[in-house]
């Protein structure tokens, strides 16, 4: 569940909001003057989102790195060919899919 509090309120109900949190994996958006400022969110899924986010920024490395060095690889390919490998890979895929 996401509530929105204010941060004059958050003063007054701290230990409570902090036990939601933690107890009831609550998510609080912090706001101050109706702008949202921050979010309070339960540790282990800070801690998973952060794992996530180095996994997925290590995918995209890896992505980059394979791409470039596909690119110089692949420089010499005409049209046809391109396509040709192209058309093999999605029967692969379709074959994994049954």
């Amino acid at each position: 569940m996401e509530q929105t509090i204010g941060t004059t309120e958050l003063r007054q109900r701290l230990t409570d909001v902090l036990h939601a949190v933690q107890e009831e994996r609550a998510t609080y958006i912090v706001a101050t003057f109706e702008r949202s400022q921050a979010a309070l969110v339960n540790l282990e899924e800070y801690r998973q989102f952060r794992a996530f986010k180095q996994e997925r920024e290590a995918f995209f490395d890896w992505l980059d790195q394979t791409a470039a060095r596909n690119a110089t690889h692949n420089l010499n390919l005409s049209d046809k060919e391109v396509l040709a490998i192209i058309e093999e890979a999605r029967a692969d895929v379709r074959a994994q899919l049954g």
